[in-house]
Parts: C-alpha cells; sequence; structure tokens
C-alpha cells in the first residue's frame, strides 16, 4: 500500500461494485461472441478492444447516463476497426448474455466491508438497478450497506458529481469525511477527488497509474490492506 498524506478521520466508505468488490466469471470472449450472434453479425475486435474503449468513453463519461455509456462503449470499439453495428441493439443482446449472478468477490473483498462496519457505507455504481442488484445478492451484500447508488437513479454515471452527491445526501455526510474506494482512476478517483473526498484506489488485473492521472490518497495493492487505513 502507498499512501500521500491525509490525516482524516473517516465516517463513511462509499465502495464501486464492478471490479472492485466484484468480478464476473464468465469468459469476455464468449459473452461478445453470443452478443453478436444475437443480433446477426461477426464479432468486430477482441474483449481487450472493448476495454480500452471503455476507458476512452470514461474520460468523457461526465455526461452520460447509464445506458449512453454502454452503447458509446460498442460504437467506440467499432469506430476504431472500422466496423458499423447496431450499437444500442448490441447493448441489448449483451446484457441479455450476461448473467449478473455470475460474479465473486476480489480477493480482500470481504475484509474491506468488515472493517467499515461501523461506518456509514454505500456502494455507488453506474451500472443499472435491474443488473446490478442481482450482483449484491449473488455474493449476501445486499444488506451490508446503508445505500446503495444505481446509475439509473441518477442523470449522470461517474465520473459526474450526480452519484457521489447523492450517496452524501443518502448518508447524511460530507465529503471530508468520506473514502471511496474504486477501481478506475477516471471513474471513482477523478471524480471523488472533485468533491474532496480522498480516494483509495483498487487497480484491477494489471492497472497502473500513468503521469496524467488523478492521484488517489492511497494505492491499494488489495482490498484487505483497507481494514489498516480505517483503524489508523
Amino acid at each position: 500500500m502507498t499512501a500521500r498524506s491525509s490525516q482524516r478521520q473517516y465516517e463513511a466508505v462509499v465502495f464501486d461494485l464492478d471490479r472492485t468488490l466484484v468480478e464476473h466469471v464468465q469468459d469476455a470472449a464468449a459473452l461478445f461472441e453470443a452478443a453478436c450472434a444475437d443480433v446477426g453479425i461477426e464479432p468486430f475486435c477482441r474483449p481487450e478492444t472493448l476495454e480500452l474503449a471503455a476507458d476512452v468513453v470514461r474520460e468523457g463519461a461526465a455526461e452520460l447516463d447509464a445506458e449512453s455509456y454502454e452503447r458509446r462503449v460498442f460504437a467506440t470499439a467499432a469506430a476504431a476497426t472500422g466496423s458499423d453495428v447496431p450499437a444500442s441493439d448490441l447493448v441489448r443482446a449483451y446484457n441479455d448474455v450476461l448473467d449478473n449472478h455470475a460474479v465473486a468477490l476480489r480477493p480482500g473483498a470481504e475484509a474491506a466491508v468488515e472493517a467499515a462496519t461501523d461506518l456509514a457505507t454505500a456502494v455507488v455504481t453506474n451500472g443499472p438497478e435491474d443488473t446490478h442488484a442481482k450482483k449484491l445478492r449473488a455474493v449476501d451484500l445486499t444488506d451490508r450497506f446503508d445505500a446503495v447508488v444505481y446509475g439509473s437513479d441518477v442523470p449522470r454515471v461517474k465520473p459526474a458529481s450526480d452519484p457521489f452527491e447523492l450517496a452524501l445526501a443518502r448518508l447524511d455526510v460530507d465529503p471530508g469525511s468520506v473514502l471511496k474506494v474504486g477501481d478506475s482512476l477516471s471513474k471513482d478517483v477523478d471524480g471523488a477527488n472533485e468533491l474532496g473526498i480522498d480516494t483509495a484506489w483498487v487497480p484491477f488485473g494489471d492497472g497502473r497509474r500513468g503521469a496524467n492521472d488523478p492521484e488517489p490518497t492511497y494505492t491499494l495493492s488489495s482490498l484487505a490492506d483497507l481494514p489498516e487505513i480505517l483503524s489508523s
């Protein structure tokens, strides 16, 4: 774990969901192929290209709602490969084949949630309630938080301020007393930093921070590092 100086005593912890607390266990390539087949097109890229497209979209996602965000990811990946695809239909097909019960806790997630038990807690996710509530149920986290803010609850998703502000209101806490935990520098860290919220970045996979990326208060090698921060 690495950290820049912070003297705050936290009253609340706000967690991201996908790739922070949980990760999908379905094969990404198989999912994409099945979605493409459902709309009658050939797979036009590898899952890695979709990940890169998602990174690009996140950089300019401050004005997007949850559905528009997903559609923009597929359209961006298609444009990068010179393909013309029905992005809206592909989003619906992908969500149909994606099993939102097929998720598992990331290493250290249970310890991280348990460490925050005596604090106010929330989940803030860009995903819509009809899909992401299933993930919370699948890993028995439904009743572990004081509030959950879904992408479908707000006009604009992270990194816009809307979901963070709604979480603060529901928890009745000030930004300076909150720690945001997430895997995305552009969505979780940048969005929270803009409101004066401390951040704990938990990279997913081989994620690395570039010179121009926002700086988190803490960089964790695992969610298992979070109890040390909350107990200090």
